[in-house]
């Protein structure tokens, strides 16, 4: 029988990464919503049973719904943050809703876009995770906040911010208002236009019709009424009130308190690096997630548009050239610059494709799929409104993730190319599983992905030695953020400790060189990604 566990009793071996990050912040006295958990080891025959659970916990605590979030132990690492790639479902207090909305929740470990980061990131999926319960909360603002934290305060941050629930700037559906600083400089303000803002209803609200007005809470100042423009999966679409044309979403007063509370999340969580989702109520700021952030923030903000071209968000940094694609449904060609409207979750899966670079006409860097293409190193810019009116598809492009710009090309364009079948000549292909025959396809070698928290090293280097005969030349792979000096309980004859390019591998002797790049397969042995090795080693 399933028993919730309370949010200040979490730890991640019960209740994964991200309620055990918001138990430890309840523990030092932070403000963080009352919120519980369906633990992992719980079965689907247990569900329905959590499900009475959740609903006897939530009457008191949750007016405006509840929301389940995955906790899996893989998510929010210090390399590897999962960002945007689980669902979170907001769902009203009933049992069917909720049955139904932990189910969605629990099948996302499962979700092919999972599964090829992990791959990406050198890592092995989760094979389950537990579910976080919060209730939906009603805020004057929300968004996200990215620092950097020394001498126990934030020394360079970037803060994104609006109105209402913070579910569209995440998604990159909405720029939010941008507010970027350093500890010795003077804070620089972007301000966002928002037409619409999104607030969790009662069920009265929900009730009434487009052009009804509702009272919506504001950041320092008196309440105001706004229309009525919808609803959907539990979420009112209002009208932002003319009256707050032009008025800041957060004042110097609210930031400061966001910067404070950043800090001493960081350091109850041992953090110099965080990022932190947040919301602002009546009652002041609450800590909905807190994570260690994966990636320096580039702290540009808006630039001048380059002769012939556009400007957007610098969302990560870098300079790549190819032909611009529209997001969609076919295979997007290796090389080629992605063009999305919002970096959603489709643009999270197409970023495992290996775009050249990414250029999206909402959004802003804090936004999850910005998030992701920090962690592979795609260069992004976002917020580029007339990226998809003006630039055709297969024009070739300059994307400067650096300086924040969109260009044609300094070069003759070509014509898009669309993918042909790949080669793994001279490759190392990585794998998880130990094939039982070694591929025709002219692979310099396969690399068997280590999974620390699932073998030990030494095991799995002698079963890798001893299959090598049968297979052909055969290596570990060892996982992204995992020192070089680990592998050496590990060293056996037939390998030799290499380290390039951020990988460290235990190369077969009797492959030869280390190749120029490692790919990894998906269960179709279709690429998912691909990363330069070099030629260096150690």
């Amino acid at each position: 029988m399933t028993v919730l566990i309370p949010l200040a009793a979490c730890d991640s071996a019960r209740a994964g990464a991200k309620a055990a990050a918001l138990g430890r912040l309840l523990q030092n006295g932070l403000p963080v919503p009352d919120s519980a958990v369906v633990p992992l080891g719980t079965t689907d025959s247990d569900l329905p049973g959590a499900v009475g659970q959740v609903l006897a916990w939530a009457e008191q605590r949750a007016p405006y719904g509840l929301i389940a979030r995955s906790s899996a132990p893989g998510e929010d690492g210090t390399a590897s943050s999962f960002a945007g790639l689980y669902d979170s479902v907001i769902t009203p207090r009933t049992p069917g809703q909720v049955l139904a909305a932990l189910r969605q929740v629990r099948a996302c470990v499962h979700a092919p876009a999972v599964t090829a980061y992990a791959a990406a990131r050198g890592l092995r999926p989760d094979g389950e995770l537990a579910v976080l319960v919060q209730p939906v909360l009603r805020p004057a603002a929300s968004g996200v906040l990215a620092a950097e934290v020394s001498g126990g305060r934030c020394v360079r941050w970037r803060i994104e911010a609006v109105r209402g629930l913070a579910g569209p700037l995440v998604s990159g559906a909405q720029t939010g208002e941008i507010h970027v600083g350093r500890a010795a400089a003077a804070d620089s303000v972007v301000s966002c236009s928002q037409p619409f803002i999104h607030l969790p209803g009662t069920g009265l609200e929900f009730d009434l019709p487009p052009g009804e007005w509702v009272t919506v809470p504001a950041v320092g100042r008196a309440p105001a009424r706004a229309k009525v423009t919808g609803s959907d999966s539990g979420v009112l679409h209002l009208r932002t009130p003319a009256t707050w044309a032009g008025v800041p979403v957060l004042a110097p007063r609210e930031r400061d308190e966001l910067l404070d509370l950043a800090a001493g999340a960081a350091r109850a969580l041992g953090l110099e690096q965080i990022d932190m989702e947040w919301s602002v109520t009546a009652e002041g700021p609450v800590i909905l997630q807190a994570r260690p952030l994966t990636q320096p923030v580039h702290d540009g903000a808006l630039p001048e548009p380059p002769a012939g071209g556009w400007s957007g968000l610098a969302a990560v940094a870098g300079l790549a050239t190819g032909p611009a694609v529209r997001l969609g449904p076919d295979m997007l060609p290796h090389g080629a610059v992605l063009l999305c409207e919002a970096l959603g979750p489709e643009a999270a899966a197409a970023l495992l494709r290996g775009p050249a670079a990414v250029v999206s006409s909402t959004g802003g860097p804090l936004s999850h799929t910005a998030i992701i293409a920090r962690e592979l190193g795609i260069p992004c810019v976002t917020n580029v409104p007339e990226a998809l009116d003006r630039i055709p598809d297969g024009t070739v492009i300059e994307v400067d993730g650096t300086a924040g710009t969109v260009r044609p090309a300094p070069t003759v364009p070509s014509p898009r190319q669309e993918v042909g079948p790949v080669s793994y000549r001279d490759a190392a292909v990585s794998t998880t599983t130990i094939p039982d025959v070694l591929p025709g396809d002219g692979r310099a070698a396969t690399l068997v992905l280590h999974d620390p928290s699932r073998a030990d090293l030494g095991v799995l280097a002698r079963a890798v030695a001893d299959a090598g005969e049968a297979t052909g030349p055969l290596g570990v792979l060892l996982p992204d953020g995992m020192p070089p000096s680990a592998a050496l309980p590990a060293r056996h004859p037939g390998f030799v400790l290499r380290t390039a390019n951020g990988l460290a591998v235990l190369w077969p002797v009797r492959a030869g060189g280390l190749p120029h790049r490692v790919v990894t397969l998906d269960t179709d042995d279709r690429v998912i990604f691909e990363r330069p090795l070099g030629r260096s080693a150690s």
